[in-house]
């Protein structure tokens, strides 16, 4: 048996093979691809003269072992077809052919003109015009000055052959197909380069984890399937401009997260209500769900604060403004009691306290009328199972990143004691800016099993650690802060269309792909109707009553109380209930509690 060469090969997206390959004299190659990365092999005698012209032509080229080819076939798609189309399906898996030069080239180009020559009389020949794509492939043959004989195959377990997959591994073409051009193994060698289509059979252990729901995968493209594992790293990242497919790529993936994962969607625009059709249950912030940062103890609401301050307005919590702030979480239940003692730092005697304690009141006053925010003294688990958070209902942006944040910090520390395991979604990533508390969590979160999967329209704005994901899809976008991180030619992101992206997976080469949306998922989407925010400060105004009261007074268990109450079937809970948040005093409503009866109403409970 010749001794064969093999090589790991990354080559750029723009480069040609051919012209490495006809200037190295092979006579003979092999190009593979089954899932574990592009693979060229070459005669050892002309593998130095090979490696030097691919390093020299940009390639990245590494000397690997030979590998064991799987079992393989004939690719049947190509029998009888010439040229090669280019777009040709994505199953082929490799091309084993020999170069031939001289005679043979020359003999290949007569039998291309002899197609397109036509008598029209015993002495009379027509040039009858060529295709294109025809001409094309001819002017390449005629340039290169070679002709190739090969054998496309594709990776098959239950058709193909072991013992032709050892002969192709020696370099030797079974059954030669014809002549084809340069340019028409060019195409062959391409769509080996996007293909990694054979999956070999998973290992015992990997069979039972999948058995037992503890693994589960999602063909996210043709060529591209997202692995995710309990306890292993499943970070996500969609990234690129509004309307190109981001959020409906996503919930067709979630759609397949199996019953028995917890997936919590942080839904801010209320799109990914859609999932509840594919067993999602849906809870709206501030209604069926409620948070209260200061539940999770000083420091951490520190940290969501600190995160709303330096991530979303994107300053710089200054040493004076983290002490006043400090000090007024220490003494306080809630954000209204925390904001009570930020406003009594503004009689302090020194200068510098009053100016960040009139610093601090700006950015968190928005905050006060968020009724999600508004939760028990006590910590509340996050919801178990495949739900959807919807904080459309959230007035402020900042509200949602301070709900949003305090989210990730319940997901920390429940998977810190055992009780929370699974992905978290964070749609609009943006919102919570690249800041150190976002980084921490995010990387705290790694390690104890909870997944990040970010959305977001700018790297600039989506913090490193949930940028840095496993899984990276990259959509079309012409923003200079992802452009130059990703894509720094520009020639890839700005030229994709809807659901198309640039693939990053860690370990592999990037490459583009059209990815698997579900249509009937676009088609609700397009549909909803969206629901705008509760709005709390409008109806307090209108009431004449504090925004914060009616904020914290304002959930489910509030409306449903006023109701029966109102219709004369308030039970003694109910009463006791509606006292102690002063909607209701000596039998009759009050302002604060009309202005909670209308918000029920704006809010359709």
């Amino acid at each position: 048996m010749p001794e064969v060469a093999w090589f790991g090969v990354e080559v750029p997206p723009t480069e040609p093979l051919m012209p490495v390959i006809v200037a190295s004299w092979t006579p003979k190659l092999l190009a593979a691809n089954w899932g574990r990365g592009f693979a060229v092999a070459v005669p050892a005698k002309f593998a130095e003269r090979f490696r030097r012209l691919a390093e020299s032509s940009g390639w990245r080229v590494e000397r690997v072992e030979p590998p064991e080819l799987p079992p393989l076939r004939f690719y049947e798609e190509l029998a009888g077809v010439w040229p090669v189309p280019e777009t040709l399906s994505p199953r082929l898996g490799g091309v084993v052919a020999e170069v031939k030069r001289g005679k043979a080239a020359r003999k290949l180009l007569n039998a291309i003109d002899r197609q397109y020559v036509v008598r029209v009389a015993p002495e009379a020949f027509v040039r009858k015009p060529m295709p294109q794509e025809v001409e094309r492939a001819r002017a390449r043959a005629e340039i290169y000055g070679v002709a190739v004989v090969a054998f496309p195959f594709t990776f098959d377990e239950e058709r193909g052959s072991g013992r032709l997959a050892r002969k192709v591994a020696e370099l030797k073409v079974p059954r030669p197909r014809g002549w084809f051009t340069p340019l028409d193994i060019e195409n062959l060698l391409a769509r080996t380069r996007e293909g990694g289509m054979y999956k070999p059979k998973p290992k015992i252990a990997e069979l039972m984890d999948r058995g037992l729901g503890r693994a589960f995968s999602v063909a996210a493209a043709r060529s591209l399937a997202l692995e995710f594992r309990e306890g292993a790293d499943n970070s996500l990242l969609l990234c690129g401009a509004p309307g190109t497919g981001k959020s409906t790529v996503l919930d067709t993936i979630l759609a397949q997260v199996p019953e028995g994962w917890s997936a919590l969607v942080l839904d801010p625009t209320g799109e990914h209500r859609v999932l509840e059709r594919y067993g999602y249950a849906v809870l709206r912030a501030g209604v069926d769900v409620r948070v209260n940062p200061l539940s999770l103890g000083p420091a951490a609401a520190f940290d969501v604060l600190k995160g709303v301050i330096e991530g979303y307005w994107r300053e710089e919590m200054s040493a004076a403004k983290g002490e006043v702030l400090r000090r007024a979480l220490l003494k306080a239940k809630d954000l209204a009691e925390a904001f009570s003692e930020v406003e009594r730092a503004l009689e302090s005697a020194d200068e510098g306290v009053r100016n960040a304690a009139a610093s601090l009141i700006w950015r968190l006053e928005p905050l006060l009328s968020c009724p999600a925010l508004y939760g028990s003294e006590r910590a509340e688990p996050l919801p178990a199972g495949r739900t959807v958070i919807d904080m459309s209902t959230i007035e402020s942006e900042e509200g949602k990143a301070a709900f949003a944040l305090t989210a990730l910090h319940l997901a920390y520390s429940g998977a810190k004691l055992g009780r929370w395991r699974g992905i978290v979604v964070i749609e609009e990533a943006d919102r919570l800016g690249d800041c150190e508390v976002v980084n921490r969590i995010a990387d705290e979160l790694r390690q104890y099993g909870v997944s990040a999967w970010a959305v977001g329209h700018s790297l600039a704005r989506i913090a490193r650690k949930l940028a840095d994901a496993r899984y990276q899809l990259y959509f079309q976008t012409t923003d200079p802060d992802t452009l130059r991180i990703v894509d720094p030619k520009g020639e890839v992101l700005p030229r994709l269309t809807f659901a198309q992206a640039l693939v990053r997976v860690r370990g592999y080469s990037p490459f583009s792909a059209s990815l698997v949306f579900d249509p009937e998922i676009a088609w609700s989407k397009s549909a909803l109707k969206r629901k705008p925010p509760i709005p709390v400060t409008a109806v307090a105004a209108k009431h004449g009553v504090d925004p914060r009261a009616l904020a914290a007074a304002f959930s489910r268990g509030a409306c449903e109380a006023l109701r029966r109450f109102l219709a004369g079937a308030a039970s003694k809970e109910d009463a006791a209930l509606l006292d102690g948040l002063r909607l209701r005093r000596e039998g009759e409503l009050t302002k604060l509690g009309e202005a909670c009866l209308q918000l029920c109403e704006e809010a359709g409970l």
